[in-house]
């Protein structure tokens, strides 16, 4: 791949791998903390090594950025905008090798990956053409001032993502960030890091000065310290679990804006006039699309008793013959065998608190799609399992749906399939989450909307479109005395 031998690091050492490190002012260099390998999901070897980062790399990346921000600040929005769209520009003509690599650190199917990188380069071109115009309110006083308010970037932002979405949601933060000015260090989880120097080199390639996008690839426990605690540090974006985001609160100055996205334990209900047919495609891809790898996606389905047992029967049907290989049905692997295990665990722990479990017959290296019925355990009704794993309960009227789906502490998306109106209007208005989907899968949210995560699913405002600019920015009011 004639763009991964682009950010290989050019060192003298004796091993036959590929050696890469983190990308600092523009540049590629080998970091002062451990070597990391990066493992292929596809068959286990070894992609590559990587010297990551260490507290010395970290404090350098802080004043890279720091020496880059005021001057990527002064180009106008139209000079942001050209290098924008000449980056999604190479990112298509890339997209089939960065899909290439992302299938191969997080065993996503080789063509959604590359959508993914499509749709990534789509980001760009939104906030490119969003952010090309005055941002700005007019107001006037009663004692004859005028006011106009102007926001301005907040300086040097942290930006921290997971595996299981290694481009879009990068590039989610890193377009909104870096339209409005800011300068930025990219953490991404470390299984996907040979992709995460793919972007920051492909932004290179299009015209970014150094030092506006930093990438630093490293253990957050070695880390992290440095990462915090540098007066540099202006903002924080994470992408991630609930526990990550209380360790950041705490170590961050109250001063810091922070938001974060941070998944939840998501349900559909099917109501007793569905269009079976047409929830069961609904379930499908709320549910087992990327192996249930989504924080959007549905955890627990919530079925009308009037059509309960016909319901399961589809899915007990679908779940016998969906295919690990198959075009409709390649679902792709679970990131990591820790995954996997944890996952295993939990049903583990679960065992004799169902009535049944039925589990796609894949071999033991995969995890295919599971569905647990009517469970009485509390973890499975009410954590989040991070993979290809829903519970299945029966309803009885709508206040008992709401009642249960209201019932856990997230409150990131919910979703019902019905014909009545007056069922979804009261439904909507009634949920306890940020994001909700009628007769449409949960999974997908447009880069535009706003994704806003209530209770333990989210802080610090939503993502997406205007919602990112605002927490990008800080006002500043002017007044004028005429």
């Amino acid at each position: 791949m004639i763009i991964v031998d682009s950010i290989l690091l050019n060192t003298r050492s004796k091993s036959s791998e590929q050696e890469f490190g983190i990308f600092i002012n523009g540049k590629m260099k080998a970091g002062k903390g451990p070597i990391i390998e990066s493992l292929s999901r596809i068959d286990g070897s070894i992609t590559g090594q990587i010297f990551s980062a260490g507290e010395v790399d970290v404090a350098e990346c802080y004043t890279s950025a720091l020496k880059a921000q005021s001057s990527w600040n002064n180009l106008t929005s139209a000079s942001r905008a050209e290098i924008f769209q000449n980056a999604a520009k190479l990112f298509r003509e890339r997209s089939v090798q960065i899909g290439e690599m992302i299938s191969k650190e997080m065993g996503k199917p080789a063509l959604e990956a590359k959508t993914e990188v499509e749709k990534g380069a789509s980001i760009l071109d939104y906030y490119a053409q969003t952010h090309y115009r005055s941002i700005g309110d007019l107001y006037t006083t009663d004692t004859g001032e005028d006011v106009f308010v102007v926001e301005e970037p907040l300086g040097t932002v942290l930006l921290i993502t997971p595996w299981n979405f290694p481009f879009t949601l990068p590039m989610r933060k890193i377009a909104a960030a870096l339209a409005v000015g800011n300068t930025a260090i990219f953490k991404p989880a470390t299984n996907s890091s040979i992709t995460a120097l793919l972007i920051g080199m492909t932004f290179k390639d299009a015209g970014l000065p150094d030092g506006v996008l930093n990438i630093l690839i490293g253990r957050s426990s070695l880390i992290e310290r440095s990462l915090f605690d540098n007066s540099v540090l202006a903002g924080v974006s994470l992408t991630g679990s609930y526990d990550t985001a209380s360790k950041i609160r705490g170590l961050i100055p109250v001063e810091i804006p922070f938001q974060a996205e941070l998944g939840g334990k998501n349900a559909l209900v099917i109501w007793k006039d569905a269009d079976q047919k047409k929830a069961m495609e609904i379930v499908k891809a709320s549910s087992f699309r990327n192996n249930g790898q989504i924080c959007t996606s549905c955890g627990r389905l919530l079925v009308h008793s009037d059509i309960a047992v016909e319901f399961l029967t589809k899915i007990r049907e679908y779940i016998a013959e969906v295919k690990s290989d198959s075009p409709d049905g390649k679902l792709g692997i679970l990131s990591s065998e820790f995954e996997r295990d944890k996952i295993t665990e939990t049903l583990v722990r679960g065992k004799g608190q169902y009535k049944e479990l039925i589990k796609a017959p894949w071999g033991s290296d995969l995890f295919g799609p599971t569905v647990v019925v009517e469970p009485q355990s509390s973890e499975l009704l009410n954590e989040e399992i991070f993979g290809p794993v829903i519970t299945f309960e029966v309803i009885d009227n709508l206040e008992d749906a709401l009642e249960k789906l209201n019932c856990t502490s997230y409150g990131l998306t919910a979703g019902i399939v019905t014909q009545d109106l007056t069922v979804a209007q009261k439904f909507w208005k009634s949920a306890n989450a940020g994001t909700i989907k009628i007769n449409t899968p949960l999974t997908g949210t447009p880069f535009h909307v706003p994704l806003e995560g209530w209770g333990r699913s989210g802080v610090g405002g939503g993502e997406g479109g205007k919602s990112s600019i605002e927490f990008f920015t800080r006002r500043k009011a002017v007044y004028i005395k005429r």
